[in-house]
């Protein structure tokens, strides 16, 4: 059975409004809630002592210089550093961003695409099923506040997302697409994508035929990260389902315009 294509497709914020404010931070997730957009992307890793981070890099280099992993560093080293004075001045004291923070507090103004970071170091600990394990339980704790529907699991880790559906087959799940592996892989493997919402390519390798075989597999589209008039040209020309943008603000009234 087909999926049908959302119309017009979703506009996904991209860690946020990170064009107008530092990424994955409150800052940056309020500053796109200010635009209609659809939902928001953020980044998920988890703190040496099991804290749930949001966060896209490995290391803290852009906050701080600091060369570590994020894995390697305790909650309350985190927490002392400035999350936002590395984008602007006028961000610096924002406060270290925590999943379970971000969902109490902003959750049910919109969809939320929560992408579980994967590091091969992490996933040879078994730390990456601890960590999806804790945030699928973040997930039910504020369900019934957001819509079970807004939810969804991100991973460029298949592994990650069978192991979270193993366990929560309720929630929606969407793989992202490696930029270096081809699409014959996961268009030849009905089977192994049947726990699957979506599938997202990132622009410059979205092709017809991905898109023509998702909607044939009952699969959404999504697609990163279209911050240009052509890129977003392309992504409506092959009918994907979400647009995950840098800069919300601007494909909003770029959407308003058409």
């Amino acid at each position: 059975m087909k999926a049908a294509p959302i119309r017009p497709p979703w506009i996904i914020a991209h860690r946020g409004a990170r064009d107008e404010a530092p990424e994955n931070t409150c800052s940056a997730f309020e500053r796109a809630l200010t635009y209609p957009i659809h939902g928001i992307e953020l980044d998920v890793q988890m703190s040496r002592d099991g804290g749930m981070v949001i966060h896209h890099d490995w290391t803290l280099r852009r906050l701080s210089g600091d060369k570590r992993n994020l894995f390697e560093m305790d909650r309350e080293e985190l927490a002392a550093l400035d999350w936002g004075g590395w984008f602007d001045p006028d961000f610096a004291g924002e406060p270290m961003p925590m999943l379970d923070e971000v969902l109490r507090r902003l959750g049910p103004r919109t969809r939320w695409m929560i992408e579980i970071k994967s590091h091969p170091a992490e996933q040879a600990s078994g730390r990456i099923g601890r960590l999806t394990e804790k945030v699928l339980a973040v997930i039910d704790a504020h369900a019934r506040a957001i819509g079970p529907d807004r939810l969804h699991v991100l991973s460029f880790d298949p592994e990650v997302l069978r192991h979270a559906a193993r366990l929560a087959p309720q929630w929606r799940y969407v793989l992202n697409l490696p930029q270096r592996a081809s699409d014959a892989g996961i268009m030849g493997n009905d089977k192994g994508t049947s726990h699957l919402w979506a599938v997202d390519q990132q622009i410059g390798k979205l092709s017809a035929d991905l898109v023509q075989w998702a909607h044939g597999a009952g699969l959404k589209v999504f697609t990163y990260t279209c911050n240009t008039p052509r890129q977003v040209r392309k992504a409506m020309d092959l009918g994907v389902d979400a647009v995950i943008t840098d800069r919300p603000g601007w494909l909003c009234r770029y959407f308003q315009r058409r």
